[in-house]
């Protein structure tokens, strides 16, 4: 793993190298920032290079070819531990197998470093255990810390590491990852990187979700013939999303995705712009203003704030889809 191979965190791998080249390397590292935006791989990637026969000190790669950075690579490395849940948590058994075997002397590396992803699930009794090797850790050992909920962490914790802040990736550039990974789904692909918030992972769930492409197929006919369906179907129809605030969530968003399409198309005139190009024929069926497109938006909008403040599911969906449908027939 390189640093060149990770994709939109500029800001948090430029603070890595320059620790790197004025040999200020921290003990211990935070990596925090929302699920899929390569914090893991950044992880293996400084751990490679310190831990490189040969490394390309100006353009801050490892050489790929020392039997370190093979076994790196393999994910073999005896100096590269990497620790994550067992099940739902981290538990203190882990951490005591984890500890025992940074108090091992180091093979042949110049540093023992230890990834543990996921740190925020960690039991309290973990916390605890890890702690002290935090405060006293041991020569040439580096800790690296990766969470996407900073906020569950203890304050002892954050308080002994050096938090590198990882940012959400654009959907431009989520849109190209996916079409290298998957270039059969390209007709989806800007879709699912809109809806992805930020993570190439949300985003390859997304298109591995069968549920959600089914319901999207469902939801966007309803969509579709919106002001010839009565309120009935309507409600009759969001009634089994009753209790279900995940799925509704992700409706009221490709509602808004769609609606967008529809106002960008409109006032436009661009097709070759929406996200929706699977569904170019039915878009450009319907037929509505733009000042009503930009209500109907808000109606999405305020269903999301509502959903936020754990309104019913069913309820939101319903009250958002019958006020669109109001605003069709207006």
């Amino acid at each position: 793993m390189q640093f060149s191979d990770i994709k939109g965190q500029h800001q948090a791998i430029h603070i890595l190298q320059c620790a790197i080249q004025n040999k200020h390397i921290a003990h211990a590292y935070l990596f925090t920032g929302p699920e899929g935006i390569g914090k893991k791989m950044t992880a293996f990637a400084l751990a490679q290079y310190l831990n490189c026969s040969a490394p390309n000190q100006q353009e801050f790669s490892s050489c790929n070819g020392c039997p370190s950075c093979i076994q790196a690579s393999c994910g073999s490395h005896p100096d590269i531990l990497l620790l994550e849940p067992d099940g739902a948590s981290i538990k203190i058994e882990q951490i005591r197998t984890l500890l025992s075997k940074v108090a091992l002397r180091n093979y042949e590396s110049a540093y023992k470093i230890i990834i543990i992803n996921d740190v925020h699930l960690m039991t309290e009794q973990a916390a605890n255990c890890l702690l002290k090797t935090l405060e006293e850790p041991t020569d040439n050992t580096i800790f690296i810390l990766v969470t996407a909920k900073v906020q569950n962490l203890p304050i002892t914790i954050l308080s002994r590491c050096q938090q590198i802040q990882f940012q959400s990736l654009s959907p431009a550039l989520i849109q190209e990852i996916l079409q290298q990974l998957y270039p059969q789904r390209q007709s989806q692909i800007g879709l699912m990187a809109a809806l992805a918030k930020g993570s190439v992972h949300t985003a390859e769930e997304l298109l591995a979700n069968e549920e959600i492409s089914l319901t999207r197929q469902e939801f966007y006919q309803l969509l579709t013939n919106l002001a010839t369906v009565t309120p009935a179907q309507i409600i009759s129809w969001c009634q089994q999303w009753d209790k279900n605030k995940k799925m509704v969530k992700a409706l009221l968003e490709l509602a808004q995705l769609w609606f967008h399409d529809l106002l960008l198309s409109t006032t436009s005139g661009q097709w070759q712009l929406i996200l929706n190009q699977d569904y170019l024929a039915q878009l450009k069926s319907q037929q509505i203003q733009p000042e009503q497109l930009l209500k109907i938006l808000q109606y999405f909008q305020t269903g999301m704030s509502q959903l936020e403040s754990n309104a019913s599911p069913r309820l939101v969906l319903e009250i958002a889809l019958l006020k669109t449908q109001a605003a069709f027939a207006a």
